[in-house]
């Protein structure tokens, strides 16, 4: 049986072991996902503890372990600019793949978005990295990332510069001008204040939290407005991601209606 794992620190929240084992019933793989909680720092003794050389095919890499993932194998070319992977695969030599950057592409594609120019990210973690370079493909050239401490965006910044797009970093209670998109990567606790007058300069939401939903951004939402979920995210990553570890296909909706339906089971229970 071939092994495969989602790996980090909290893990047992995630919903890429429902998405994985879905598309396994799907291709008859006789092939075996969970999530193993690995703490910051252990991931390279982890690997190094894995079993024999054939049984695993790779592991999905979340929080913390993203950046150090890089020094694992050899990262690809998304994965070196966003500064961390979130996919290796155990080939010879291993390789490291971010597959956040064209997951956050097909979830705006599935909604039958066009390209956008301007976008204010809140946050400038490693999900607004994934996302800067996800909307430099969009055709996005301004962009405004609101952070806590915005001297801490520099590297957001920096990366700015070499995509070809303007940005700027600003303080949280910044008034934020209309833009295309407000992309929000932090919890939810830091938009509760904020989120009705962010949605009301954005032509589209996303919010990379899915649990507790609604979040107070998608609550502030005005009818017909565009809000792209977490769990869309969750399901774009995942479809590069399945066929990166599996060499199958597995496509956009079935992802995300695994995962959609994995939440409603945990909440109902």
């Amino acid at each position: 049986m071939m092994r495969c794992a989602v790996v980090g620190d909290p893990v047992e929240h995630s919903l890429s072991p429902a998405i994985h084992r879905a598309g396994y019933r799907a291709h008859g793989l006789d092939w075996d996902y969970e999530a193993i909680q690995v703490r910051g720092g252990k991931l390279p003794e982890f690997i190094s503890s894995l079993g024999e050389p054939g049984e695993w095919s790779g592991l999905s890499v979340t929080a913390p372990h993203k950046q150090d993932l890089l020094k694992l194998g050899e990262p690809d070319s998304i994965s070196r600019m966003v500064q961390g992977g979130n996919t290796i695969v155990f080939d010879s030599p291993a390789r490291v793949y971010n597959t956040d950057v064209p997951g956050f592409v097909r979830a705006w594609r599935n909604r039958g978005l066009d390209t956008l120019s301007t976008a204010v990210i809140v946050g400038n973690g490693a999900t607004a990295r994934s996302l800067l370079v996800a909307l430099s493909g969009l055709s996005v050239r301004q962009v405004m990332v609101l952070a806590r401490e915005p001297a801490r965006a520099v590297k957001l910044c920096e990366l700015g510069v070499a995509l070809s797009i303007e940005v700027t970093a600003q303080p949280l209670d910044v008034s934020v001008p209309d833009v295309d998109l407000l992309a929000s990567t932090v919890p939810v606790s830091a938009t509760t204040t904020r989120a009705e007058a962010w949605a009301e300069r954005a032509g589209v939401l996303f919010d990379a939290v899915y649990d507790p939903w609604p979040t107070p951004i998608a609550k502030a939402a005005s009818p017909g407005q565009p809000v792209i979920t977490g769990l869309e995210l969750l399901a774009g990553q995942a479809v590069d991601q399945f066929r990166l570890l599996t060499g199958c296909e597995l496509g956009f909706q079935e992802a995300l209606s695994a995962a959609v339906a994995e939440l409603e089971a945990r909440r109902n229970s």
